[in-house]
């Protein structure tokens, strides 16, 4: 059983890289060429205080979750990731529930940077490694 927990596990750091890469990609895509957003640390205290990136909040506590269960070793079956690519469903439109903010920003993001759709091209890869229901 301990090969299949290093796999859970694997395939949950992927679900996070994955996620922390479309997480980055929408970031850069609303900072755009706004020279004041250029700096790091800038841009960093921008994402905790500036309402342009309250939109990404929703995915940060997200990738925060599965890191957190992921660092408690948390997962013991793919199945209980299920709830993490139904979360991005909802964000990304593919599932009831959307939340309407986030897919008309993603949205945005996606015509104005190719970086988040290469972002989300990746993200989609990962997520249809997830079964499809909790038996899985």
């Amino acid at each position: 059983m301990e090969d299949g927990a290093n796999s859970i596990s694997a395939l949950a750091g992927e679900l996070s890289a994955a996620l922390k890469a479309f997480h980055r990609a929408l970031i850069l895509a609303e900072a755009g060429n706004n020279e004041a957003l250029q700096n790091p640390y800038t841009l960093l205290f921008a994402l905790i205080d500036d309402p342009r990136f309250a939109w990404t909040s929703r995915l940060s506590q997200l990738i925060v979750r599965l890191d957190e269960m992921l660092q408690e070793g948390e997962f013991s079956t793919a199945g209980d990731l299920i709830p993490f690519r139904d979360e991005v469903a909802r964000m990304l439109g593919e599932k009831e529930g959307e939340n309407a903010e986030f897919r008309l920003r993603y949205l945005t993001a996606l015509q104005k940077a190719p970086d988040v759709a290469l972002a989300t091209g990746s993200l989609r890869r990962v997520l249809k490694k997830l079964p499809a229901t909790k038996e899985g």
